[in-house]
């Protein structure tokens, strides 16, 4: 009767360590995309600001936050100003965020 009761909870012990290392694995791999796909526009917004050699200056490009994954102020402007005809880097400030957002 023991000898079932232990390899029925080792059963269900295995099987709830791999049911949370697969979550685990998941999470590492949105990450990891997130990443790449953040990557990705800033290299993007780099070529839209005029950059071509390595020793261009570098437009800002903000951190990842949790609330504006992916998101890069300034974009829009950037590409009238690329519509237009023009060239060149946008500045954005802390404040510039929270004037668009209200």
């Amino acid at each position: 009767m023991y000898m079932v009761f232990a390899v029925l909870l080792a059963g269900i012990m295995l099987v709830l360590f791999f049911i949370l290392g697969a979550l685990f694995c998941r999470h590492i791999m949105t990450e990891a995309q997130e990443q790449a796909q953040h990557e990705a526009l800033k290299y993007e917004f780099y070529r839209m600001a005029g950059v071509q050699k390595i020793t261009d200056p570098k437009p800002y490009v903000p951190p990842v936050t949790p609330r504006a994954s992916g998101l890069i102020p300034g974009m829009g402007k950037l590409e009238r100003m690329l519509r237009a005809g023009k060239r060149g880097t946008i500045m954005v400030r802390a404040g510039d965020r929270n004037k668009s957002a209200g």
